[in-house]
């Protein structure tokens, strides 16, 4: 293993971590050295998550949660510091939402837009805040937050979702220029279109779609998890020390994909 990917040492906090994007970058962070806390609602899924990497030989805890809960972040840091010994990065994977929460403008209702805001932009924004507390006493850190392309442009039929990574794009930048004087670094993986559950029941629910969207990307397939993990890795990794404040698209080179545009 390079020194340049070196985790030994660190303590990783991953939410989203019951599904596959999340658990596939707590794995990869515990490949490399990371012990690792992560989260979710799913107390199943993060408990075989957890024991995962424990066979891994790193230490793993599992913290089932509903980031919506604001006022509960900062005990998910502070499980986290008090079973782990720190915490050196952060990685905000949770998002989206259910299916139910994206629709056209027009019919966009107030519990839409707030549920989807709620957990693409606070919860990121104030668990962000909670580690960061605890990063700057241990004299710095490592933040990403996974953002999408709709962020980046119009998205049709995902007004709420477009704005809220737009948003946590904004964030993220001003997070790493305020916090840069503790050594905080902060960064944005802005994910294409990934082969998970979640995409294969909406995004490209049938073969014609899934066709239609290949031809999109210039790589000639959807992306994995394993992609997104490993542009995570780069970023918290002493590889990229002098890294913050950016975006990386992580798409196959698709560039502007829209999906339901």
């Amino acid at each position: 293993m390079s020194d340049l990917f070196s985790l030994k040492g660190k303590v990783a906090l991953v939410t989203g971590a019951s599904k596959e994007m999340g658990r596939e970058v707590a794995y990869v962070l515990a490949q490399h050295g990371a012990d690792v806390a992560i989260t979710a609602r799913d107390a199943k899924q993060l408990e075989e998550g957890a024991a995962h990497i424990k066979s891994m030989g790193r230490k793993g805890l599992a913290i089932p949660a509903d980031l919506t809960k604001i006022s509960e972040l900062g005990s998910i840091v502070q499980r986290t510091v008090d079973t782990l010994g720190g915490l050196d990065i952060l990685v905000n994977v949770a998002g989206g939402g259910p299916y139910s929460t994206y629709g056209w403008a027009l019919r966009m209702t107030e519990d839409m837009w707030d549920n989807m805001m709620n957990l693409n932009l606070k919860a990121p924004m104030f668990l962000c805040q909670a580690a960061a507390r605890v990063m700057k006493e241990r004299g710095g850190g490592s933040i990403v937050n996974i953002s999408s392309g709709a962020g980046s442009g119009a998205s049709p039929r995902m007004s709420n979702y477009g704005a809220a990574k737009a948003g946590l794009d904004n964030l993220s930048e001003t997070l790493a220029q305020e916090w840069a004087q503790f050594r905080i670094r902060v960064n944005v993986v802005i994910s294409g279109l990934v082969d998970t559950t979640n995409a294969r029941t909406s995004t490209f629910a049938t073969p014609e779609r899934e066709a239609m969207l290949v031809k999109q990307m210039p790589l000639g397939r959807i992306g994995l998890p394993r992609d997104i993990a490993s542009a995570v890795l780069w970023l918290v990794s002493p590889a990229s020390e002098w890294v913050t404040g950016i975006k990386v698209p992580i798409n196959g080179g698709a560039g502007r994909l829209r999906p339901f545009g």
